[in-house]
């Protein structure tokens, strides 16, 4: 069923992401998973039994403890051996940002059974006291199907007009940004309008589109399976605001 792009635009807007069934095709969902499984063993068995912490600042280059079993490791459109513009979703990323956005990152994160939910953040701060159309975009890949056990990523359904801390005094932007306890969809709302939250299972092959400034988190895995989500990050010609990989030392540094 073709996709209406009045309709995605709407919600983009409106709610600052989008869910696209079935966007992604089996050969490509099979060689981003194998690039995945391969870069992953590698980490893995270079990072042993170090225990890194919790975010980027105490992670390395090639890999990162976003929650307790929870791993983020950036993989290059190179190493996934895809042209990031030439994705199936890439459309509805120019359609936002412009033919001329850029691809800022890419790889997988795994979440394994047990591991626990996420603090409530964003990825990237607002540009500007004025609200302004998405700067930066994330689409996350579902390379199998996530069940709810799983734990597929919670949104506060319309945050990403609601996390401006240009207008907001009251919001520390870097308790935003770096998963602060305390921080909740609680501290958005206001007496006129309060944010509700969202999550659902997850199909192979779906991709699903959100502003950068959307507050969300990774619910926990409940399940006795890894979760894993391959994500594309992209921004606007220009915009160089970046947060997500802070590490400033690698795991094969001798």
């Amino acid at each position: 069923m073709p996709i209406d792009l009045n309709e995605f635009d709407r919600k983009m807007a409106s709610k600052g992401f989008v869910l696209l069934e079935k966007l992604c095709e089996q050969t490509v969902l099979a060689q981003l998973k194998s690039v995945c499984q391969v870069r992953s063993k590698i980490l893995h068995e270079a990072l042993g039994d170090k225990d890194i912490g919790i975010g980027s600042v105490n992670g390395y280059d090639e890999i990162v403890q976003r929650s307790k079993d929870r791993w983020d490791i950036p993989i290059s459109e190179v190493e996934f051996g895809f042209d990031a513009k030439a994705l199936p979703w890439w459309p509805f990323v120019a359609r936002l940002l412009g033919d001329d956005a850029e691809h800022a990152f890419s790889g997988v994160v795994s979440s394994e059974p047990g591991s626990p939910a996420q603090e409530w953040h964003i990825d990237s701060p607002h540009a500007s006291v004025e609200h302004l159309p998405a700067h930066m975009l994330n689409v996350f890949v579902a390379l199998e199907d996530v069940s709810m056990a799983m734990g597929p990523t919670e949104f506060a359904v319309g945050s990403h007009r609601h996390t401006n801390h240009l207008r907001n005094p009251a919001l520390v932007v870097e308790n935003l940004l770096y998963q602060s306890s305390g921080i909740s969809p609680e501290i958005l709302n206001t007496a006129e309008d309060k944010l509700e939250c969202y999550s659902s299972a997850f199909e192979a092959g779906n991709c699903l589109i959100f502003d950068d400034r959307m507050m969300h988190r990774g619910l926990a895995n409940e399940s006795e399976k890894t979760r894993h989500v391959v994500y594309f990050s992209y921004r606007k010609n220009g915009y160089r605001e970046s947060t997500h990989f802070e590490a400033k030392r690698s795991l094969f540094d001798s």
